[in-house]
């Protein structure tokens, strides 16, 4: 479950560019090609969580602008996530959300505008975010997420991904090479990838064996 707060300057995107600006940003798209692959069910179920607000603040001073319609240059994001996913996701986060929000200002106001993005990730600790009144940690809410691909490949082993020596993290389904630098698991002579080492934790885990270091 993600939470995003945008503020952007008053009458600067207008209603249909606050709208495009919260589509993109629960799509995630911003344009570049990571090669990265999840199924439906987990785009749709990490569409269907995540939140998006677009403020538009009466008062708001950045230095010794006042931002608004004679100043609409800046542009702040927050984003509330799961603590353990900080360390791993921050750098990406920071980069493509500052990314979709330049460009969304860009589309709406012409080329010629300059954005500067304030992009701010803050880790959730465990055990205060909560749906329907049930609080959940990082792992629950992963299975919330992937629940439907994990069941579906239950029992499998390693899922290969789509190109020769890649695999599907058995967690999060994220796309793994398995190069000298990815996580692994070796477990009944299988070899199993990871997008993190929190991925691979809760799958040992699941195994029932011992965590690697």
């Amino acid at each position: 479950m993600l939470f995003i707060e945008v503020f952007a300057p008053q009458g600067a995107l207008g209603a249909e560019g606050r709208e495009l600006l919260a589509t993109r940003l629960v799509e995630l798209d911003d344009g570049v090609d990571r090669g990265e692959y999840h199924p439906e069910s987990v785009e749709e179920n990490s569409r269907a969580y995540t939140q998006v607000v677009v403020h538009e603040p009466l008062t708001w001073f950045a230095g010794e602008h006042k931002v608004g319609a004679d100043w609409p240059q800046r542009y702040a994001v927050r984003v509330r996530l799961p603590s353990p996913w900080v360390k791993e996701a921050a750098g990406e986060f920071v980069e493509r959300y500052n990314r979709i929000v330049a460009n969304t200002v860009r589309d709406v106001r012409g080329p010629g505008a300059e954005p500067q993005v304030w992009v701010e990730v803050h880790g959730v600790r465990e055990g205060t975010l909560g749906l329907d009144g049930q609080a959940m940690g990082s792992e629950a809410i992963t299975r919330l997420f992937t629940g439907s691909w994990r069941e579906s490949v239950e029992g499998r082993g390693p899922v290969p991904g789509p190109e020769p020596g890649t695999v599907h993290c058995p967690v999060c389904s994220m796309v793994v090479k398995l190069d000298g630098s990815a996580i692994t698991l070796d477990h009944e002579g299988d070899v199993y990838g990871y997008c993190s080492k929190h991925c691979r934790k809760a799958h040992a885990e699941e195994l029932g064996v011992p965590v690697p270091a």
